[in-house]
């Protein structure tokens, strides 16, 4: 059996009153008490149950983080935003990847409801709102990054992603290009907002958007949709892509440029995000920024608000604006 915490008591020669409050409120001891705790700690490798003080106070000091792809750059950096909230507060963060898969994303929630988490913080594939409605009558509060109808308990942070469809269409368009392909995933509302904002600023331009789906919004896809525009002739092919993400719009250059398709002068290219890679490759990508780190640490704040004072309705979050970065994807290597 691992250490308890009478065995840390027995040997530091304390109650385990004294220990309870070396591991809850240490600033309660003396030095001499919190030294002989600390030693006997340390000498029988001791980790304390937090399960259980949790399942004793029928409550926690834990928040959850659900994802939609942690593996895309983007959402590295939105974790880091609420860690970094979450860690000020002195809360303790789980996170939790639903891989763009709604049941993984059910279990998630529900994994996270037995752990007594505090409050969840999700970036969703479907519309979890009515379950976390649900949440709320039993004390977990949630914030949606995200788009969402009106909600009494559930609050919302919201970047213009069809503010940045439009910029990218209007950058577009100014260029003299025509005929755009947008790859994006219709399975996830950031991706149709990207594209319905793509139509706003071509309607009445007599330029046409086709749209190619990418289930993932990776690299890779970006790769396999290139294959079939080297394919086709040069006087069929589009001549802009407008990827839903960066991480899409990486994979299209690449392909693109493996097969001598000269990037901006026989296709432009726009990509959406601003992660890091987006500045680094051999023809850096005009893209949509958006602040995944501002973000994450307007989601924690909003939760965090939201815990100090359960009685009140959910604070009110100002939208982050799109932001067109040109590069030069779009418009070619400017004379410095």
């Amino acid at each position: 059996m691992p250490p308890s915490v009478k065995d840390v008591a027995a040997l530091a020669g304390v109650s385990s009153s004294t220990v309870s409050n070396y591991l809850n409120h240490p600033h309660v001891l003396g030095a001499a008490s919190r030294e002989r705790v600390r030693d006997a700690i340390e000498q029988l490798g001791f980790v304390p149950n937090e399960s259980a003080r949790q399942l004793r106070a029928g409550s926690s000091t834990a928040l959850a983080l659900v994802l939609l792809d942690a593996w895309l750059p983007y959402f590295n950096d939105l974790s880091r935003g609420v860690e970094d909230v979450a860690r000020e507060g002195g809360w303790s963060l789980f996170f939790s990847n639903s891989n763009r898969d709604a049941e993984l994303e059910r279990r998630n929630i529900d994994m996270f409801e037995a752990h007594r988490v505090q409050g969840i913080i999700i970036y969703p594939l479907g519309d979890v709102v009515p379950r976390l409605e649900r949440l709320a009558g039993s004390g977990i509060r949630s914030v949606v990054i995200g788009p969402i109808a009106s909600s009494p308990t559930v609050a919302s942070v919201l970047f213009d992603d069809r503010g940045g469809g439009r910029l990218a269409g209007e950058h577009l368009l100014s260029l003299g290009r025509r005929r755009i392909l947008f790859l994006g995933n219709p399975a996830v509302s950031q991706s149709n907002d990207r594209l319905a904002g793509l139509r706003d600023a071509v309607a009445g331009s007599g330029a046409t958007v086709t749209v190619q789906e990418v289930s993932h919004l990776a690299t890779e896809d970006g790769l396999s949709a290139a294959e079939r525009i080297v394919t086709l002739a040069a006087d069929e092919r589009p001549d802009a892509v407008f990827a839903a993400n960066d991480m899409v719009a990486l994979g299209v250059l690449t392909q693109l440029l493996r097969n001598g398709i000269r990037v901006p002068d026989d296709i432009a290219l726009v990509g959406f995000d601003d992660v890091d890679q987006a500045h680094q490759g051999v023809v850096p990508l005009t893209t949509v920024r958006q602040p995944g780190y501002a973000i994450g640490r307007a989601a924690g704040a909003a939760l965090l608000q939201m815990l100090s004072d359960p009685s009140a309705p959910p604070p009110a979050t100002t939208p982050f604006p799109a932001e067109l970065i040109v590069r030069e994807s779009t418009v070619g290597r400017r004379e410095s």
